[in-house]
């Protein structure tokens, strides 16, 4: 979906127009079915349960049987990451904070 910006700064004469494309999920979830969009869902809301693995990790246990009775398919996983974007959960435990690196002031 294209939206229109406008951004006008009275007093400083500025003045910026530009076209913005935004995804949504309602705008991306449209590409699917019910069934694959609800599948979509189930498949996070499973990746929530087991301790939000990696996407990676979650295709891997999904493919090799490592969850009994798991209804959801390697496809969900995808579509899930297509849909509602990467599972911050996941995220947040795997990002680090790298050392910034040291100042140096010049006398």
């Amino acid at each position: 979906m294209v939206q229109n910006v406008y951004l006008n700064l009275p007093g400083r004469g500025y003045s910026f127009h530009a076209h913005v494309l935004v995804y949504t999920v309602d705008s991306i979830k449209n590409k699917y079915t019910v069934k694959e969009y609800s599948d979509a869902r189930k498949a996070r809301s499973i990746q929530d349960i087991i301790g939000r693995p990696s996407t990676k990790d979650y295709i891997r246990y999904v493919e090799n049987n490592m969850l009994p009775n798991c209804p959801i398919t390697k496809a969900d996983i995808i579509r899930a990451e297509e849909i509602l974007g990467p599972n911050l959960g996941s995220l947040k435990g795997e990002t680090t904070r790298t050392k910034p690196s040291k100042v140096v002031i010049n006398k």
